[in-house]
């Protein structure tokens, strides 16, 4: 099965003018990790023969950084080009492609690279672009860590799982150091951390090596071809874009499998967005993931998922106590703000308090607003098809 790596990379300032919050970014004119993963892939005989080709989707936080980030990149990746199949897939890259497919400005919702599920949106087609059977999705802050990484990560697919559903798409995990939960003050109202790695033991331990699963994180998906070609990215969910596809997945009929196999080191450099940022993200996403849950339950175009399968993460922040824990949450954290001498932050906190309250959902349910932008990603058509 001809497979391609596909690499997402963020770069901009960090200093509270980003125009697009990402957890991450790197500053232009430093080396980053990109290289360090760029490193790592050439070790592999895979990658240096030019049989799995790699493709790199660079962004900026701001606007106005696009030209000098996609030109750092060019030069930044130009040293790997004699050392495996290396392509960057950025402004430029996306603009051909719209113009050979005399796309209309309206496909801009589902690609304009302006939050992460876009981005991921662009790494779906940097993927198809290069004919690949399965797109194997990574993150710049990682190295593999196993010698049969490939082989891993292309078994199974398209064969019967556990359950006797296809394994159109597969989730691994990331080996890294994690914190201490006994510290965490938002553990009664906000256990992200907490379900989120009681999902993942759950997984672990099955008697099974694919296990279906309604989670995955973004830097080490599989996915096969007929899925990619088939399910995009929300640009509604701008947080958890990559649990979020398989829920969108699962609804259009394509299963995703955790493979306790599939893994590879997170070696995430320090996060400098603010905490209030990252919570006010997670707060939209959880209100639009529940709207999304129940407006599927209405919807006779798409099969239905049994909340069951979502917990305990998602389906702990999907429940009908998800405005109290965010008022809570939101509270919490705002007096440790306070606590700092922070009044700033203190006073976003209390903005995010408030969200429930003046959040609103939109004209059209989210599934059918879904629908209609997946007939947009069916019109776009590939010289390998």
């Amino acid at each position: 099965m001809k497979a391609c790596v596909v690499i997402p990379t963020y770069w901009g300032p960090i200093d509270g003018s980003e125009e697009i919050i990402f957890d991450h970014p790197t500053p232009l004119g430093t080396a980053g990790t990109l290289a360090r993963l760029l490193d790592n892939l050439s070790e592999f005989e895979e990658i240096r023969c030019g049989s799995i080709p790699v493709r790199v989707v660079g962004v900026a936080n701001k606007k106005c950084l696009r030209k000098e980030v996609e030109e750092y990149l060019r030069d930044y990746i130009k040293p790997f080009e004699e050392r495996m199949d290396i392509k960057l897939c950025s402004y430029s890259w996306l603009e051909k492609l719209k113009q050979s497919n005399s796309l209309s400005d309206e496909i801009d919702q589902l690609i304009e690279p302006v939050g992460y599920a876009q981005i991921r949106n662009i790494c779906l087609l940097a993927a198809i672009d290069t004919g690949a059977e399965a797109g194997i999705f990574l993150d710049d802050d990682e190295i593999l860590i196993d010698e049969d990484y490939f082989d891993i990560a292309l078994e199974g697919l398209l064969e019967r799982g556990p359950d006797n559903g296809v394994i159109y798409g597969k989730a691994g995990y990331y080996v890294q150091n994690r914190p201490s939960f006994s510290r965490f003050w938002e553990l009664k109202w906000w256990p992200k951390d907490k379900t989120f790695n009681e999902t993942f033991n759950r997984l672990m331990t099955s008697d099974y090596r694919f296990s279906p699963t309604m989670v995955a994180l973004g830097g080490n998906m599989v996915m096969t071809r007929e899925l990619m070609l088939n399910v995009c990215f929300d640009p509604e969910i701008h947080r958890g874009e990559d649990m979020d596809y398989v829920l969108n997945a699962r609804m259009l009929g394509y299963r995703f499998y955790f493979d306790k196999k599939l893994r590879i080191k997170h070696l995430p450099p320090d996060k400098k967005t603010p905490d209030w940022k990252k919570a006010r993200k997670d707060i939209l996403r959880f209100l639009y993931l529940r709207e999304k849950y129940k407006d599927h339950l209405k919807e006779t175009r798409v099969q239905k998922v049994a909340f069951q399968e979502l917990e305990p993460y998602p389906g702990v922040f999907m429940k009908e106590d998800l405005d109290d824990r965010i008022l809570e949450h939101s509270r919490m954290m705002a007096l440790r703000y306070l606590a700092e001498g922070d009044k700033e932050a203190f006073a976003e906190c209390m903005k995010n308090a408030a969200v429930p309250y003046t959040h609103s959902a939109g004209e059209k349910s989210t599934i059918t607003q879904y629908l209609e932008r997946l007939q947009l990603w069916h019109f776009i058509k590939y010289e390998n098809e």
